[in-house]
């Protein structure tokens, strides 16, 4: 339950999501007793979690940026509540301000950067490419699928054009984070080698000799922010376990990738998956087979 996030809306936009909830028929639900062990089953120990990193208040606009800006980061921050998956969490499970957006692990998934990195976040992407992204599931670079995709059946997609200019107007505002700058595997590295020849016979019909892919279909491997995330986790359980597109009004197609875990061994699966990460202008750590091992020994995620 994100109310950390919720605590930032304005009384108005609070009291009209409790005006609708009690618009919906209830529905019977057996209810579990609670299940957490100790100390975590004694609710009092919240009220030191909240003392430590809980900041009540209503957020605030900057008034020395726009109206378009404020009310990005009033849906990104408060409404939308972005940073319950994209901002990596401390030991006690509060999000890192100092790694605002930066994306993290999550559920054995890695949820992406999304802030104006142009590498590793969305900073390539035009305002136009982010609306279309939340509100139709697909833009020219990639789809959405799994827990994304709900989000955007279920929220984005349902928003006004001008809030999701905002929130575009808002993302694309956030400088990237200094880093070293990531060297791309040589062409001639034998894993590289191994996965080109892998990445031919098996990837290159949907996601073309390029890593263009095609727009709407199947997303660009070349320049993606997800294929040169800090960690493949996500690329692995794609190639392993396949994915499913979301299908919505906008891009009613929802297209599919096949899981390759029978075709593939796990040295086969990190050998492909570092080619794509480090081919085309790309360039990230290479995937190991201790990395698939653990990601298929974990079965699939629904």
């Amino acid at each position: 339950m994100p109310y950390p996030a919720y605590a930032k809306m304005t009384r108005e936009d609070a009291l009209a999501i409790r005006a609708y909830l009690r618009t919906i028929d209830p529905a019977p639900d057996k209810i579990n007793s609670n299940r957490l062990p100790f100390p975590f089953s004694i609710r009092y120990t919240l009220m030191i979690w909240n003392a430590i990193n809980f900041k009540s208040g209503q957020l605030m606009p900057d008034r020395s940026r726009s109206a378009q800006w404020n009310r990005g980061r009033y849906l990104v921050d408060a409404l939308g509540h972005c940073g319950t998956c994209h901002t990596p969490k401390n030991i006690m499970g509060a999000e890192k301000d100092s790694a605002y957006l930066l994306g993290d692990t999550l559920q054995g998934w890695y949820v992406p950067n999304i802030t104006a990195d142009t590498r590793k976040g969305i900073g390539g992407w035009s305002v136009k490419d982010i609306v279309a992204y939340l509100e139709t599931g697909a833009n020219r670079y990639t789809l959405t699928s799994g827990e994304m995709g709900e989000e955007v059946v279920h929220s984005s997609s349902h928003l006004t054009d001008a809030d999701l200019e905002a929130i575009a107007a808002y993302l694309l505002s956030l400088k990237p984070v200094a880093e070293r700058n990531q060297q791309p595997l040589d062409a001639r590295d034998a894993r590289m080698l191994a996965g080109q020849a892998i990445y031919k016979d098996n990837c290159a019909g949907c996601h073309n000799d390029a890593g263009a892919g095609a727009s709407g279909l199947f997303p660009r491997l070349a320049g993606s922010a997800a294929v040169q995330s800090d960690v493949p986790t996500t690329l692995i359980r794609s190639v392993l376990f396949g994915s499913k597109a979301t299908a919505t009004a906008g891009a009613p197609t929802g297209p599919a990738m096949p899981s390759f875990a029978w075709r593939l061994n796990d040295v086969e699966t990190a050998a492909v998956i570092t080619y794509i990460r480090n081919a085309w202008g790309n360039a990230a750590t290479p995937a190991l087979s201790q990395q698939v091992r653990l990601v298929r020994g974990s079965g699939r995620i629904p």
